[in-house]
């Protein structure tokens, strides 16, 4: 029998990004970035809506520890594929991954989630900028761009989506 939300397996020490469907939005993601241990826990990074005070940031840096990854987030969102990021050191400190998603949007936003949008600061943005400071540190070391690594993981996000009726549990993609 199938579990009502199954937890999805992830390989130690590794990068992946995840992309969970939007309400109302077919083919448009969040995107998050997973980075495991050695023990296989994953910590999430993501640029989300912060809530808060009305003037400062809309939208932060989100960091945590997750265990066990699941389809179903917490708040019930439907995570379609995580993607393994391939060339990822194992070796990088924690500490260089957190610099690197606090680094990626320095001004740290706009008031309001429409400015951000407006100054092409989203999740997906946030996500490729990690992943070229990550390379430009030689914690992750690709032939290609962070840009074709979006192509793929939008690609195949819209698969995923396009298949729900068949859909029972997130995919894990090496890329």
């Amino acid at each position: 029998m199938l579990s009502p939300n199954p937890v999805v397996k992830l390989e130690p020490s590794s990068l992946y990004i995840s992309t969970t469907q939007i309400f109302a939005r077919l083919g448009a993601f969040h995107w998050i970035i997973y980075v495991t241990d050695a023990d296989g826990k994953a910590s999430t990074y993501q640029w989300s809506e912060q809530g808060g005070t009305p003037g400062l940031e809309a939208e932060g840096v989100d960091i945590q520890e997750l265990h066990p990854v699941t389809t179903y987030s917490s708040t019930n969102n439907l995570t379609l594929a995580f993607f393994k990021i391939t060339g990822f050191d194992p070796a990088t400190p924690s500490d260089k991954i957190r610099q690197a998603a606090l680094a990626a949007f320095p001004d740290r936003g706009y008031p309001s989630v429409r400015e951000n949008r407006q100054n092409n600061l989203t999740c997906r943005t946030w996500a490729l900028k990690v992943l070229r400071i990550l390379m430009d540190g030689g914690w992750l070391v690709r032939n290609d761009i962070p840009e074709v690594i979006e192509d793929i993981v939008k690609k195949r996000s819209m698969e995923v989506e396009g298949n729900l009726e068949s859909f029972t549990e997130s995919v894990v993609v090496d890329i």
